[in-house]
């Protein structure tokens, strides 16, 4: 499920991508950028808002670094990285991640999202 969350994005496919979350799942923010919230509730806003931030990448991909499953607590942790073109501006945007993400099923229900806010918010600021 974990895995798929980047696949999907990398594919441009927000349907699919919306589908991996659990109807009332949680996408947290802790160290959110001032261009954004600190948290999405629920599988339509989550996919909502990756929508509007990635729809005009290009060259979007991630990199997965390292991959820590916790099953008696249905997690998995990652660690990675990921690179786009910005289309809105033509800037190259890379980022360090690491993802918290509870699986529920079949289905991602929480999201904690770790990156650097600053970041964030110089390369998103034109399209938020």
């Amino acid at each position: 499920m974990a895995l798929g969350f980047h696949r999907t994005l990398e594919a441009g496919d927000f349907d699919a991508f919306e589908a991996l979350f659990t109807t009332d799942a949680i996408n947290e923010l802790p160290f959110h950028s001032p261009v954004s919230p600190a948290e999405f509730v629920g599988a339509k806003a989550i996919a909502d808002d990756y929508r509007k931030m990635i729809s005009n990448r290009r060259d979007l991909e991630f990199t997965i670094h390292t991959v820590t499953t916790d099953s008696s607590a249905d997690r998995v942790i990652l660690e990675f990285s990921g690179r786009s073109i910005i289309g809105e501006t033509g800037a190259l945007y890379e980022q360090d991640y690491v993802g918290v993400f509870t699986i529920e099923g079949s289905q991602i229900s929480r999201l904690r999202l770790y990156a650097d806010p600053q970041r964030a918010a110089k390369a998103l600021q034109p399209i938020r």
